[in-house]
């Protein structure tokens, strides 16, 4: 595997800097990637047009000069100070996605809170691009791959550390019953259907304001029936969405 010169003052550990050239990959000549974005090099973006050419040595300095600033602008924003590994998936990911995106990134919002593994998982929340044709986002592998391996990278115990503990007892994936949001769901669901019921047998309704009264004028639904519907609407919604959500992995 062609990589940048290990040798250079490179500021993240080597595992960092591989992770990003073997992601990004090297071109001395400029490419557009599947954003559409003309990129030359380690992934470089600033000024490059299409027909620019560059050396691996002119790749490599220009990956060291970007490294070296994204990652004091890194540090600058995490409020709790990130080991070397951690420090390493978080510029990779800035590298990616911008110091930009990092900012307001649940990611570095979870590190700076002290919560290792949600700020892990975070890193999966970001594998879409922008299809430049269609100009719609869709999930890209490379990225989800990408994702998992920076993620890996931030959970990396450091040398000397002891190792994650990996028991060999491991439980079951957890049923869709268990998830609080499942259950809001259904409660929505069933207090919906409850309400109709008691609106069909009682004959209970109220006004509901001026929101209320435009959609009852014109959807033609009886004002009393709209709450009850609303709920076993979303309770529907949040389920379909969950069991979606499960399907792909998410929950």
């Amino acid at each position: 595997m062609n990589l940048p010169d290990p040798s250079l003052p490179w500021p993240i550990p080597m595992t960092a800097v591989a992770e990003i050239a073997e992601s990004e990959g090297l071109s001395l000549v400029a490419y557009r990637c599947p954003a559409g974005v003309w990129t030359i090099g380690w992934g470089e973006t600033d000024g490059v047009r299409p027909g620019d050419t560059c050396t691996k040595e002119e790749a490599d300095r220009w990956l060291l000069e970007d490294l070296t600033e994204r990652t004091r602008a890194v540090r600058e924003l995490c409020t709790v100070e990130p080991s070397p590994n951690e420090l390493g998936a978080l510029v990779s990911l800035a590298y990616n996605i911008g110091l930009a995106g990092l900012a307001k990134s649940t990611v570095l919002r979870a590190h700076n809170a002290g919560d290792r593994q949600s700020a892990s998982r975070a890193f999966g929340l970001w594998n879409k691009a922008k299809d430049p044709d269609t100009g719609l986002l869709r999930d890209l592998p490379g990225l989800t791959a990408r994702r998992a391996r920076e993620a890996a990278l931030y959970l990396k115990p450091e040398p000397g550390q002891p190792p994650l503990q990996m028991p060999q007892a491991v439980e079951a994936e957890s049923k869709p019953t268990a998830s609080q949001i499942n259950r809001s769901g259904v409660a929505a669901l069933a207090t919906g259907a409850i309400s109709l019921i008691a609106e069909a047998t009682e004959g209970l309704a109220g006004p509901m304001g001026r929101v209320r009264s435009l959609v009852v004028d014109t959807l033609g639904v009886p004002s009393h029936l709209l709450l009850p519907i609303v709920l076993v609407v979303v309770g529907i919604a949040v389920l379909y969405y969950r069991q979606a959500q499960r399907g792909k992995g998410w929950c």
